[in-house]
């Protein structure tokens, strides 16, 4: 405890007050009107190669300002254009961390080709992790060479500060590398639950002006807690700064600074105030149950649910067997919901419906398809239909539907595979189809479809602005509490999805939603 006091103590001896509210207000406000700017351009489709000039530009503004606090100096004073490169590279790399809206608007606006995402989205499970290990990796090695820039700057080689440098960060490795995990983690996740925390606290507002103090004391507090970051990061084996008073004109930039900066703020929120208005999404039943009423896309479930709560769309799960028969189940294996150790795409049907399903005190039998259909069309329900494949059965599944043509056609189709939705919209073109984004942070490819469905917990505005942009619906799942079904109709999305349909059962337009979707969304 001793140890963390003190480290905690010589950290905040490393930087002066004038520093941390320039990192604070200053650097904030320049990225926050870039931002706006781009954003802005992007909706008016006024793109041009140039803009990313202008992110580096920024990239390398926040590394100069780096580099002069590792070294305790004024900007620009011994000014190295190698220690000036080195940390533009330094950070260029730590900006997926600073500047992950950046890249975020640009993936949706400039997406990646849609088979490289598609095939990213398909193997999430298994590309992701590795490629979070690399950066990891590669994070570390930039901690080894941090205090290459000061060194630079006092007239050393390259190779020599890199050993320098490497010298430097070797002692106590151990202790060294749980502090290089540790403390950008705290700062990651600090942020992350500063938002949620606010986003609770809109529950408590009653008055625009409670809720505009609101949005600022977030801001205030998100730009504080980066800009500790920063600091952190700059104070790598630094000495203790001689903070001598900043001079009068220094002081009045700074306050201006600090005023732009928060009436940027203002503005936004203002605007975001003025026009934001809710829709009335269509409530969409997730597996055909509400509130545990039943097994998951049983006939019962969707019986019951359809009576009771009379969703606009009941979203269900199809799979093929390996005797080519199509089946209403979602997992792929039978584990969780029969407790047998089974693949749907390896079980003939004449196994399958021996199976019993148990789920929340209720239990069923596996249902063909074509009984699911009937029942549903019987009591004129609608449904939202989820094609789920697999390698074995990508090849097949639609030629499954073609029997079933006549009775689909009022009813809706998706599927997380871009390939077998886009077979669909080619083969039945009147047909409503989506795509199912599994999540929502590297965009979604482009394509001919009616519809996409994002998930929710990683859901952005910057997509959903993007997706109404090419004249798309917007679907979202899935929802579990009230407050988060009162975030999206601020965002005039088109449908929810949820287990629970009374969630959705009021939207209103009221300062507590409206100001929570703008904490979720801006």
């Amino acid at each position: 405890m001793t140890y963390l006091r003190r480290r905690i103590t010589h950290f905040f001896s490393t930087f002066s007050i004038y520093n941390f509210l320039l990192l604070a207000f200053g650097l904030p406000f320049l990225s926050e009107s870039l931002f706006l700017f781009f954003r802005q351009s992007l909706l008016n489709s006024l793109y041009h190669p140039f803009y990313f000039v202008l992110f580096l530009a920024l990239v390398f503004l926040y590394g100069n300002f780096f580099s002069q606090l590792q070294s305790n100096e004024k900007l620009f004073q011994n000014f190295s254009l190698k220690g000036a490169f080195v940390s533009f590279l330094f950070w260029l790399v730590l900006s997926p961390l600073f500047f992950f809206r950046f890249y975020q608007l640009l993936l949706v606006w400039r997406p990646l080709p849609a088979d490289v995402l598609s095939f990213l989205f398909l193997y999430r499970w298994k590309i992701l992790p590795v490629l979070l290990l690399l950066y990891v990796l590669l994070l570390y090695g930039l901690y080894r060479v941090i205090l290459v820039p000061r060194y630079l700057k006092r007239g050393l080689t390259l190779k020599e500060s890199i050993q320098l440098s490497r010298e430097k960060t070797k002692k106590r490795p151990v202790k060294q590398l749980l502090i290089f995990f540790l403390i950008p983690f705290a700062f990651l996740a600090t942020s992350l639950l500063v938002k949620l925390g606010f986003i609770g606290l809109t529950r408590l507002l009653v008055s625009q002006s409670g809720a505009m103090c609101l949005l600022l004391l977030y801001r205030v507090v998100q730009n504080s807690l980066w800009a500790l970051f920063f600091l952190y990061l700059a104070a790598s084996d630094k000495k203790v700064v001689d903070k001598e008073a900043p001079n009068k004109a220094s002081i009045v930039w700074l306050s201006l600074t600090v005023f732009a900066c928060l009436g940027l703020y203002t503005l936004q929120y203002m605007q975001s105030f003025t026009t934001q208005r809710p829709n009335t999404p269509i409530s969409i039943s997730h597996r055909g149950v509400s509130g545990r009423n039943g097994v998951q896309n049983s006939i019962a479930a969707l019986q019951k649910t359809s009576s009771q709560y009379h969703p606009d769309l009941v979203e269900m799960d199809v799979q093929e067997t390996a005797d080519h028969q199509l089946v209403v189940m979602h997992d792929e294996d039978l584990q969780a919901l029969a407790h047998k150790k089974l693949r749907v795409d390896e079980a003939t049907w004449a196994e399958l419906k021996e199976l019993t399903l148990e789920e929340n005190g209720y239990t069923s039998d596996i249902p063909l398809f074509s009984d699911y259909l009937a029942a549903a069309n019987e009591i004129n329900q609608k449904l939202l239909i989820e094609l789920k494949v697999t390698d074995k059965t990508k090849a097949t599944i639609l030629q499954q539907l073609l029997p079933l043509k006549e009775q689909l056609a009022d009813h809706q189709l998706q599927s997380m595979d871009l390939d077998i939705a886009n077979q669909l919209k080619e083969r039945f073109p009147t047909w409503k189809v989506g795509y199912i984004l599994p999540f929502d942070l590297l965009g979604a490819p482009k394509n001919n479809l009616d519809f996409v469905n994002i998930e929710a917990r990683t859901a952005n505005g910057e997509l959903i602005r993007n997706l109404q942009h090419q004249k798309k619906q917007v679907y979202v799942w899935s929802i579990h509490s009230k407050q988060q079904a009162s975030i999206y109709p601020y965002l005039h999305v088109n449908g929810l999805l949820t287990d629970d349909l009374r969630l959705l059962s009021h939207y209103g337009d009221d300062i507590k939603g409206k100001t929570a979707s703008i904490l979720q969304f801006n």
